[in-house]
Order: C-alpha cells, then sequence, then structure tokens
C-alpha cells in the first residue's frame, strides 16, 4: 500500500495578513473616490444652473449691454445646458484641460493647483499648532480628572466650541494687527517676503483654525484617556508594577489615540482643503477664498474644479485616517465592511 503525502501550506504570518487588508483597502478606495467625486460634481453642476444668475453679467458687469453680455456666454460655452455642460466639462477634466475661469480670464488648473499650494501650507501649520495643543490638554484634563483646573478647562473649552471662527479671526486681528501691529491685517501683507515674515503672515489665521477644533479633539482625547484608565488591562499592568512613561506609551497612548486619530483626520483634510471663512477674512490667497469669489461671480469652471480638489483631499484624508488607525491599534481590521 502506498501512501500520499498531503502537503499543507504555511499559515499567512499576521503581517502578510495585514499588509493584504491594507492593499485591499487601498484598492477598494481607488475604486470608490472616482465614483464619489462624480455625483458631487453632477450634483453641483445641477444646482448652479438652478441658483439664479447669469456669468455673462457676472464677468461684464451691470453697464454691459444685452448683446454684449450674450456674446461673452456664446463665446465662453455658458449657454449650454446643465447636461451638456456636464459632458463637456467631465471630458476636458479627465484630459487636464480643466478650462479658463471667467472671471481672472487664465488657465483653471494653474489657478487652482497655485491655490491649493497656499492651503496645505495654511492648513498644514495649523495641524502642527492643533495636534500637540489639543493632546496636551486632553491628557492634562484625564490626569486631573474631577479637579477645579479640569471643570474649568471643561467650561473654558465648551465657550470656545460655540464661538465661530470668524469672532477668534476678528478678535486676533483687533489684538495683533491693530493694537500690538505684530502681524499684517491682510496675510497677502507678508506672504513671499522671507521665510520669517511668511510664516508670521500665516500664523494668525492658523491659530484661528486651530482654535476653531481644539475643543473637540482635546475632549475627545480625555474620554478616551480616561476610558483606557478604568480599562482591566491598564489596572493589570499597573498591579505588575509598571508606571510612568512605560505604562502610558504601552497601555494608555496606542488604546487611547483611535478615537483621536478619527477626529485629527476629519480636522486634516478641512483644513488642507481650505477654510473658506478663514481666509476670507485674513485675505489669504487659499483655495477656501477662491471658491467664495467663484461661487459669488458664478464663474463655474473654477467652482467646479476646486470642489473636485477638496473632495478628493476629504476623501484621501479618510483614507489616510483609516490606515493610521490600522498602525496605532492592532484591534482595527481592515477587512471588507469594517
Amino acid at each position: 500500500m502506498t501512501t500520499t503525502t498531503r502537503r499543507v501550506r504555511p499559515a499567512p504570518t499576521p503581517a502578510r495578513g495585514r499588509l493584504t487588508r491594507t492593499f485591499g483597502l487601498l484598492g477598494r478606495r481607488a475604486l470608490q473616490i472616482p465614483g464619489v467625486l462624480l455625483m458631487v460634481s453632477a450634483a453641483l453642476f445641477w444646482l448652479i444652473h438652478v441658483v439664479p444668475g447669469d456669468p455673462g453679467r457676472n464677468a461684464l458687469g451691470p453697464y454691459a449691454t444685452e448683446s454684449q453680455v450674450a456674446a461673452w456666454n456664446s463665446a465662453h460655452g455658458a449657454e449650454a445646458g446643465p447636461l451638456e455642460g456636464y459632458v463637456s466639462w467631465l471630458a476636458g477634466f479627465a484630459t487636464g484641460d480643466w478650462g479658463v475661469s471667467l472671471v481672472y480670464d487664465v488657465p483653471v488648473l494653474g489657478l487652482v493647483m497655485g491655490r491649493f499650494v497656499n492651503s496645505v501650507a495654511l492648513g498644514v501649520l495649523a495641524f502642527a499648532l492643533l495636534v500637540p495643543l489639543a493632546i496636551g490638554i486632553g491628557a492634562l484634563q484625564a490626569r486631573t480628572e474631577g479637579s477645579r483646573g479640569d471643570r474649568a478647562t471643561t467650561v473654558t473649552l465648551m465657550t470656545l466650541a460655540s464661538v465661530p471662527e470668524f469672532v477668534i479671526g476678528v478678535v486676533f486681528l483687533i489684538v495683533f494687527a491693530v493694537v500690538l501691529p505684530i502681524a499684517p491685517v491682510r496675510a497677502t501683507d507678508g506672504l513671499g517676503s522671507g521665510v520669517v515674515l511668511h510664516v508670521g503672515a500665516m500664523l494668525l489665521p492658523a491659530l484661528t483654525l486651530a482654535l476653531g477644533t481644539v475643543s473637540i479633539v482635546a475632549r475627545t482625547a480625555r474620554s478616551s484617556i480616561i476610558d483606557t484608565t478604568r480599562a482591566p488591562f491598564y489596572r493589570a499592568a499597573v498591579v505588575r508594577g509598571l508606571s510612568g512613561g512605560e505604562l502610558f506609551r504601552r497601555h494608555v497612548a496606542r488604546n487611547a489615540l483611535g478615537p483621536t486619530i478619527a477626529v485629527l483626520g476629519l480636522c486634516l483634510g478641512v483644513f488642507i482643503g481650505g477654510s473658506a471663512v478663514v481666509e476670507t477674512l485674513f485675505g489669504y490667497p487659499g483655495l477656501g477664498e477662491l471658491l467664495v469669489t467663484a461661487t459669488q461671480r458664478k464663474d463655474l469652471p473654477v467652482l467646479t474644479a476646486g470642489v473636485m480638489v477638496t473632495g478628493f483631499v476629504s476623501l484621501a484624508a479618510l483614507l489616510a485616517t483609516d490606515l493610521a488607525l490600522a498602525a496605532v491599534d492592532p484591534r482595527v481590521r481592515l477587512s471588507e465592511g469594517s
């Protein structure tokens, strides 16, 4: 009698399985992101055509004649219907031809991407200010839970959360640009004047962005740290003799950072995509300020391209958040449907 040996395949290692799930998530997002952007652009085209307003009149001004406005609309393709205009725009956008701005009369691709770079610089600076400030406040509150300082900080954060961003920005302008003239009234006055002056011109709008969301991130960090310190595994680690930095690093940080990273990912997408309120208030030449002007003057090519860029940035930030959560917290799985 002959016996056959059955070769058993080795089980995939945890690292290989995790890498496979990561690439699977990237593949699914690569298919989902274009679909979401397609639906957003179609809805935007429909809304723009529904809202009253004449692009030719906005571009030429109130003193142009009806024949001049009609000629301008015909030359710039503004007379096309929503479906025809959308199909024509989509074909050009997919091939890199984003059209010409109806207001600025320059190629949309260079205009939008130039403003986007400015918004990225401002968003990165605001994010760099937000992360240590919010997490530090949250950790300090968690450590002094129930104390007078914790309650006072909670009241302060709740008050700050109820104040709109433009109010914070106006206060900063009055204090640091008028009373103490250490910052320019308009951010454009200090841009391109050297690294120090450039960063100084961006500091007030970046602080305004950071303070607008610091309360949310700090409260999330506080709650996550408190929940972690009340968990059984934390108490077991204390019983085993762990304390100080080792206890915080091994048993608190990785377990408590999950919800905080999720909130920070949303903030990063908003910061980099451009804040219309803050950029308009400080006169900062970012993508948010450009979209406000495009909306007011019905500059369809700029508006659609800008919304597509901000939408892509928001979806990319969500993907980066998923990957960061999986790297920090081993309990997070990147399988389908999670």
